[in-house]
């Protein structure tokens, strides 16, 4: 009852992904035997949740009640069907728009003064938040710095003139809350922060902005920390600069794939 609400609801979002989901569709397809009491840690997680008054009606919530009822309903006996459709390959069309967003984005680091708008930074938010993550932990958060004076607390290797800077950080009280997750896979942090970098730099590229990914070190994480008036437990991991472009750098190349492609010798 007295866990941080960030580290209950990381309990919650764990315990319904790996207490539930990764065997439901496996017990669906009879391929796995519905264990005992089916959700029984994250129906217990759940009932916490309700007791402290926090808010019920979030996507991830409601997310998290979907599964613990489907196995309240299997431990009842009772057939559950599932209503989502199976991945489907993309038309040639839409295989077109795919290249064009992978293979055409580019490192931006030079901006207009033409403004970005709060709409379109929600947008490309909302991309970084549904990245991949480990286990479903939602341990990432965003800071949005437009004030050039906050843009000197980040340590960067671009002089930012104009343009927007996000801050992709990690609330570590959800990691705080599962110590076996942190003993088990440490590394997943880092990962769950580069991918939502990622999705960010591809968001803006689809919207026509430019952005380029950058990383910065724990004397900018605690300056950050201190200005923001932030625990210790948040930490700003990556960045990145975007904006309406104002050059048309050439496009990096890679090795051959061939080259890339690692086989046993």
């Amino acid at each position: 009852m007295a866990l941080d609400v960030s580290g209950l609801r990381a309990v919650l979002h764990e315990r319904s992904h790996h207490g539930i989901e990764v065997m439901l569709y496996r017990i669906l397809q009879d391929k796995m035997k519905k264990p005992k009491d089916l959700g029984a840690q994250a129906k217990f997680v759940l009932d916490i949740w309700r007791e402290r008054g926090l808010p019920m009606d979030t996507p991830d919530v409601e997310w998290c009640i979907k599964f613990i009822d489907m196995a309240d309903r299997l431990n009842a006996g009772e057939e559950v069907v599932l209503d989502t459709p199976p991945t489907e390959p993309f038309t040639e069309e839409e295989m077109a728009v795919v290249r064009k967003l992978l293979y055409e984005r580019r490192s931006i680091r030079q901006f207009t003064d033409r403004p970005v708008t709060d709409e379109t930074i929600r947008t490309i938010l909302h991309a970084g938040l549904y990245s991949p993550q480990g286990c479903n932990l939602d341990s990432r958060r965003f800071i949005v710095f437009r004030d050039p004076e906050e843009w000197k607390l980040v340590r960067s290797d671009i002089p930012l003139v104009n343009g927007v800077m996000i801050l992709i950080c990690q609330d570590m009280q959800v990691y705080n809350a599962l110590p076996h997750y942190k003993k088990a896979a440490p590394q997943n942090v880092y990962f769950d922060a580069a991918c939502a970098a990622d999705h960010i730099c591809l968001m803006a590229h689809a919207l026509g902005l430019g952005a380029v990914w950058l990383t910065h070190g724990e004397k900018t994480q605690q300056r950050v920390r201190e200005y923001m008036g932030l625990p210790e437990t948040f930490v700003t991991r990556c960045h990145v600069v975007l904006g309406w472009p104002d050059e048309a750098p050439i496009k990096t190349q890679r090795m051959s794939l061939d080259e890339a492609t690692v086989k046993k010798k």
